[in-house]
């Protein structure tokens, strides 16, 4: 199909108005990829951040358990120390008040 040069006239204008609307559609489509793609990595970011938040949160409470086990341990262990000096002592105490005094039957 051949091009009259009265149509020519006419296109040229009309080939600028299409590549610009053309051009325009793809920098939206890009755009609007683009977007996507950084609501993407902040959602991951986020999904990762509260898991590590949560992790970290345990992690915590762990420690938290830790420490009381530690100082009921060290309070145990003291009770013990304790419990086992008054031990000796009534061992040493016993021993001493044994043999001072013979009984003898005849």
């Amino acid at each position: 199909m051949p091009i009259k040069p009265i149509d020519m006239q006419i296109m040229m204008p009309r080939v600028n108005e299409v590549s610009r609307i053309q051009n325009n559609e793809q920098q939206n489509s890009l755009a609007s990829m683009q977007n996507k793609v950084q609501t993407n990595e902040k959602q991951l970011e986020n999904s990762i951040r509260q898991v590590n938040s949560r992790e970290e949160d345990e992690k915590k409470i762990l420690k938290d358990k830790h420490q009381k086990n530690k100082q009921s341990n060290k309070k145990d262990s003291s009770e013990k120390h304790e419990e086992n000096e008054e031990k000796e002592n009534k061992k040493l105490s016993d021993v001493n008040k044994t043999g001072r005094t013979i009984d003898i039957r005849l």
